[in-house]
């Protein structure tokens, strides 16, 4: 499971009354002693916990002050990531006379107090925040919650907030449960925290806390709300309905996508990696042969490898990937086999060190593993067992058959394209064949459309066939698969599928072999030709069927509805192409 950092507040959830009870400090430290790092999230001011007492030793983390102070106990660092209130601000409030605390940087009193206090930020022309918690009211620099606050701290500490657990009981927690992977309210906590978090616990406080820590160790959690926005949407069913699972079915699970050549399993593995990726996961590609360089146009990802870059060290991959955060497609099709697989093993082991101290990547597709772990060669299985043991790990092949079975035995999840292959299909009937719906996902296999696939997941009750072998057609991508994009952009297609410029009396105006004959042709063509083709509809269906460029064939369609005409027509189609292919070609 990728849960492995527990961020709670205090009062109210770890403390009844204001103290921890000696239940709740053991199982604190069981958790400590399962490696699940642990932060601190309270309202309290920092001089409640002294360095030499038990929440600066089991906590990596303390943000007090409702986010305004983050201290580091192992660091012995106190930082105020917002700054402090105001001097003018400070004055005004002190001159009302009220009942307050002062922190490092917040003060803080109770209602009715608080409004005299919103009366004078508003004389004073703002410069702070207030934050309510049961009766408190604090006042707090511009920018401080708990949220940001703890966002600060996993910063620091070079973690994620996908692999986060977070507690709370009260108003003021609600960006800290809106920060985590899975938001807990405790039973005591209020009905608006409630609403939000994904999971009730059945007991208030330090109750409910200790049963929790408990299913963290044992690598469970209760079921939860799902939400739409985990959804990672693959496309759609045979009824046409969309095709949507859960991206943590993903992260911890072990995947296998397989099929013949040109039957979409890159397509399909490239698509849930964007999935994955634009959910906010770490994601680390293994791109053997570069079909996935295109990934790199999306936010937050790197491509390196590749013949521009001659990566050589392993450290440089592990470097970017735990401080710079990005997504990586790692393009070794530069490398010879034995140099690419010896460089693979060592990046794995990488991983799997990087993995235990800070719970990233999320995320990890090896694609073409055939070639590097093989059934008949001397494979170091055992380093890519450990990282399948922790979920979060896809492979991809065109002959499964040929993996070492220590690997596919793993694969809890199977998502199969066109497969014809004798050996492929006896593979899946030793993996597969104690399920009641495979002999039907079988039959079709070798027959699917490509971009079809059939998922097969978890559970063999032979009355739920339609939720554990799934039939699916593979949804757009958002950016284009790279081997499509280098054969139409610059390589000339084969002469039967190139585009034939005509005008009105059939005659041939010219041709286009691929995207960059095309855009230089519409200078070329007359204006007659191009509006010819523009309005029936020509262009957009050579770019839907032979291009599979289904985003410039919209794109030409929207020109054709606003009908242009003259040479305002050609500089439109023009520079929308153009766009394009400069967008495409930057891929390459």
């Amino acid at each position: 499971m990728h849960l492995n950092i527990l961020a709670s507040d205090l009062d109210g959830t770890l403390a009844e009354d204001g103290r921890v009870s000696s239940a709740t400090w053991d199982a604190l430290r069981a958790a400590k002693a399962a490696h699940i790092t642990l932060i601190l999230v309270t309202g309290r001011t920092l001089d409640s916990f002294t360095p030499e007492g038990p929440f600066a030793e089991l906590f990596d983390a303390i943000v007090a002050e409702d986010g305004a102070v983050v201290y580091f106990p192992r660091q012995d660092a106190v930082l105020l990531p917002f700054g402090r209130l105001p001097a003018t601000l400070l004055e005004r409030i002190g001159e009302l006379q009220l009942p307050l605390e002062h922190g490092m940087a917040l003060i803080a009193t109770h209602v009715p107090h608080d409004e005299p206090i919103l009366a004078a930020l508003r004389a004073h022309g703002g410069g702070a925040s207030v934050e309510y918690n049961r009766g408190a009211v604090m006042v707090l620099p511009l920018g401080a919650t708990k949220g940001t606050g703890l966002a600060y701290a996993l910063r620091e500490l070079g973690l994620s907030a996908r692999n986060m657990v977070a507690c709370g009981d009260a108003e003021n927690d609600h960006t800290l449960l809106s920060l985590a992977e899975l938001a807990v309210a405790v039973d005591n906590a209020t009905p608006a925290l409630k609403a939000i978090a994904d999971i009730v616990l059945p007991e208030p406080s330090s109750a409910g806390m200790r049963g929790l820590i408990r299913d963290l160790i044992a690598g469970r959690v209760g079921e939860r709300r799902p939400r739409p926005e985990r959804q990672l949407s693959l496309g759609w069913q045979s009824d046409q309905t969309p095709f949507l699972i859960d991206s943590w079915q993903l992260i911890d699970g072990v995947w296998g996508i397989a099929g013949d050549s040109s039957s979409g399993k890159s397509w399909l593995g490239g698509l849930i990696a964007e999935e994955i990726m634009l959910q906010g996961y770490q994601t680390v590609i293994i791109d053997p042969e570069g079909d996935y360089r295109s990934l790199s146009a999306l936010p937050h990802t790197m491509l390196v490898g590749g013949r521009d870059t001659q990566l050589q060290r392993v450290g440089d991959v592990i470097t970017i990937c735990e401080y710079a955060r990005c997504n990586l497609i790692i393009d070794l099709s530069w490398m010879p086999i034995a140099t690419r697989n010896a460089f693979i093993e060592r990046l794995l082991r990488a991983l799997l060190d990087l993995r235990a101290r800070c719970g990233r990547p999320h995320w990890l597709l090896i694609d073409e593993i055939q070639q590097s772990y093989a059934g008949w060669a001397d494979p170091f299985t055992g380093t890519v067992l450990d990282l399948m043991a922790g979920g979060g790990v896809a492979v991809v092949s065109y002959r499964p058959s040929q993996v070492a079975s220590e690997i596919t035995q793993a694969v809890q999840v199977w998502a199969l394209t066109r497969t014809k292959d004798s050996d492929d299909l006896a593979l899946f009937d030793t993996l597969l064949a104690d399920n009641p719906c495979w002999a039907e996902s079988r039959a079709q296999l070798p027959t699917l459309a490509r971009g079809h696939a059939r998922l097969r997941m978890p559970g063999a009750d032979p009355d739920s066939c339609g939720l554990n072998d799934i039939a699916f057609r593979a949804g757009t991508r958002r950016v284009p698969h790279i081997r499509h994009i280098h054969k139409y952009v610059a390589v000339p297609l084969p002469g039967e599928k190139w585009f034939v410029f005509r005008d009105p009396s059939g005659a041939t105006r010219g041709t286009a072999a691929n995207l960059s004959e095309f855009r230089t042709a519409i200078d070329r063509v007359p204006l007659s030709s191009l509006a010819y083709h523009l309005e029936r509809g020509d262009f957009a269906h050579w770019l839907t069927d032979t291009l599979h460029d289904t985003e410039l064939s919209r794109q030409i369609a929207k020109i054709a509805h606003r009908r242009p005409t003259g040479e305002a027509l050609r500089a439109e189609l023009r520079d929308t192409v153009a766009a394009r292919y400069d967008d495409l070609a930057a891929m390459l």
